[in-house]
């Protein structure tokens, strides 16, 4: 999350933002800008050491160490991981073990996986059939990180350290095997990372919960959160809610002279970790739309670019 831009895809036309939807706002919002100042200052606590440029966008790369942070991830974006756990088994030590987590939540799907940037084609059973040169020879299996799920039985048929209760409950991972092969992996094992579907939020506008990268709902969500703020539903105002989510999901025409060519107005796509302080981390979510977000009156309000 690099200030939303390269980590989160920003849907933001030229002209929108910039042009009118900031102009518009400058008169409404100088009352509220000095409060939220002071409200925003007081959510910055010193960052930890870890909470530089790859904090603010997540795993791009996987990571291993033995105190790495929970990875967040809003919308749809391409991630690595934490390494937490690695295994040798079979004569020989044929067959090497990885366990990736890829979030500290449940995220809605792995959409593909990568090894070393090149894409896998993954059958029922998680064995790898496209690029052949590593058919037979790699597996990439999944949780999406439920509170119920259970530890992997893959794994648990081949470990004699990996047990029942190994289930890394709410916590979404990559279990990859990979069998040794010199010419298959000259290099050593291939660092493997997905494209994921991420957090699923709540919509007070339909009141369920789903995967969405609509960025006001993001941002209530990261509000609520336990790793955000940990607000109470009384503390945020949902109209303000409905009215961005409105805003940010229109449709908007791209190129005039090409009407077929349309988006959504504003998206929320990329990943953070928890090593990244509440404010950069809000200040980035609601730069997806171009807008504000300010606490007054004892709620949180937000509003995106959009001319009013």
């Amino acid at each position: 999350m690099v200030a939303m831009v390269g980590a989160f895809i920003l849907g933001i036309t030229a002209g929108t933002a910039a042009a009118t939807g900031f102009l518009a706002y400058a008169v409404g919002y100088l009352a509220v800008t000095a409060v939220t100042s002071i409200i925003m200052k007081a959510l910055m606590p010193k960052p930890s050491a870890q909470a530089g440029a790859a904090g603010s966008r997540g795993y791009t790369v996987n990571s291993q160490g033995s105190a790495q942070d929970h990875q967040i991830i809003y919308g749809e974006v391409k991630v690595g991981g934490a390494i937490v756990y690695d295994e040798a088994t079979g004569s020989d030590n044929k067959f090497f073990h990885r366990i990736i987590a890829i979030a500290g939540h449940e995220v809605d799907s792995f959409v593909t996986f990568y090894a070393n940037e090149e894409a896998l084609t993954v059958d029922g059973s998680g064995n790898v059939t496209a690029p052949a040169k590593y058919r037979n020879k790699m597996r990439i299996q999944s949780e999406v990180g439920t509170q119920a799920q259970l530890a992997n039985a893959s794994l648990l048929s081949e470990s004699a350290h990996w047990n029942n209760n190994c289930k890394l409950s709410g916590i979404a991972y990559i279990y990859a095997r990979f069998e040794y092969d010199q010419d298959t992996y000259p290099n050593g094992i291939p660092s493997v990372t997905a494209v994921v579907r991420g957090k699923k939020v709540y919509d007070p506008r339909t009141s369920t919960t789903a995967w969405s990268s609509n960025p006001a709902l993001c941002i209530r969500d990261y509000l609520k959160s336990s790793y955000g703020l940990s607000e109470a539903d009384a503390k945020i105002d949902d109209a303000a809610i409905i009215s961005a989510a409105n805003i940010c999901d229109q449709t908007i025409n791209n190129a005039p002279s090409a009407p077929i060519s349309t988006s959504t107005r504003y998206t929320c796509n990329g990943s953070f970790t928890t090593a990244v302080t509440p404010y950069d981390n809000l200040s980035n979510l609601v730069s997806a739309m171009g807008g504000k977000i300010w606490y007054g009156q004892g709620k949180w309000r937000v509003k995106p670019a959009y001319w009013t």
